[in-house]
């Protein structure tokens, strides 16, 4: 009974992924890229930055939103397959975010 129930699943979630349309499909893909990178985040502490004029404290959030500003989605798309690659390692992935804050700071 259960596997037939997870067999009718499968098959609404096919039809319900033909029925959308391209365009709708890449939207859906990058919202999810996007909460990718909030989620892998949002547990961050801040992270801190030396500048000529001192250190600068950017917090997870603003980070979110200069990546967001800065970068296109195949920009995105890169970014979350190199997280995936990281976290499949087991490694930590702040170093990988601290080098994209120095970046864009």
């Amino acid at each position: 009974m259960m596997k037939l129930n997870l067999v009718m699943m499968k098959k609404e979630n096919q039809n319900f992924l033909e029925e959308i349309s391209l365009e709708n499909r890449l939207l859906l893909i990058s919202e999810m890229n996007i909460n990718y990178i909030k989620y892998n985040l949002k547990n961050e502490n801040p992270f801190r930055i030396c500048t000529n004029n001192g250190i600068l404290e950017l917090e997870s959030a603003e980070l979110i939103n200069l990546i967001l500003e800065t970068h296109s989605t195949d920009d995105i798309r890169a970014l979350v397959a190199n997280i995936r690659k990281i976290k499949k390692r087991n490694m930590p992935i702040r170093h990988f975010f601290q080098t994209i804050a120095t970046g864009l700071i």
